[in-house]
C-alpha cells in the first residue's frame, strides 16, 4: 500500500507499507446423527468442522427441531481451538443428546449445527450451517 500526501503549500510525502489481509473461513463438512433410536437412549451428534486457512477458535451451537415447524431450539454449545488442516481433514465437535418422549411423540427429530469463528468474521458464512437428516424416534 502506498500513501502520497501533498499539503496546500506544496510539501509532499509518501509512505509505502505492506498490509496483510487474512481471510478467515471455516465450514461444517458434515453433521452426523443416528438414523433411528429409542426414547431414553443417548446418542452422539457430531459436527465435523473444516478449516484450511488459519488456526481458529470456533463455537458450534447444536439445535433440535421443535414440533409444528416453528424452527429449532438450542441443545448445546461447544467452543474449542481447531488447527488449519488439509481439506480432507476435519475437527469433530461431539454432542451427546438423550432422546425424549416428546421426540417420540413427534416421531422424528432433526438437528441443526451452526459454526461461528470467535473473534473474526467468516468470509463465507453460508457454509457454517448444516441440518442432518431426521432421526426416527421410537418409544
Amino acid at each position: 500500500m502506498r500513501l502520497d500526501i501533498a499539503t496546500t503549500d506544496g510539501r509532499t510525502g509518501s509512505k509505502t507499507l505492506v498490509v496483510h489481509v487474512k481471510t478467515h473461513d471455516v465450514s461444517i463438512a458434515k453433521l452426523d446423527a443416528p438414523d433411528t433410536t429409542r426414547v431414553g437412549r443417548t446418542s452422539r451428534i457430531t459436527a465435523q468442522i473444516s478449516d484450511t486457512r488459519y488456526a481458529e477458535v470456533v463455537q458450534v451451537q447444536l439445535f433440535k427441531s421443535v414440533p409444528g415447524g416453528d424452527g429449532f431450539e438450542l441443545v448445546g454449545t461447544l467452543t474449542q481451538s481447531i488447527p488449519a488442516q488439509s481439506k480432507a481433514q476435519t475437527t469433530p465437535f461431539d454432542f451427546d443428546y438423550t432422546f425424549t418422549g416428546d421426540d417420540a411423540a413427534i416421531g422424528k427429530v432433526s438437528f441443526k449445527a451452526v459454526a461461528t469463528i470467535v473473534g473474526a468474521s467468516d468470509a463465507l458464512p453460508a457454509d457454517n450451517i448444516a441440518i442432518a437428516p431426521p432421526t426416527k424416534v421410537r418409544p
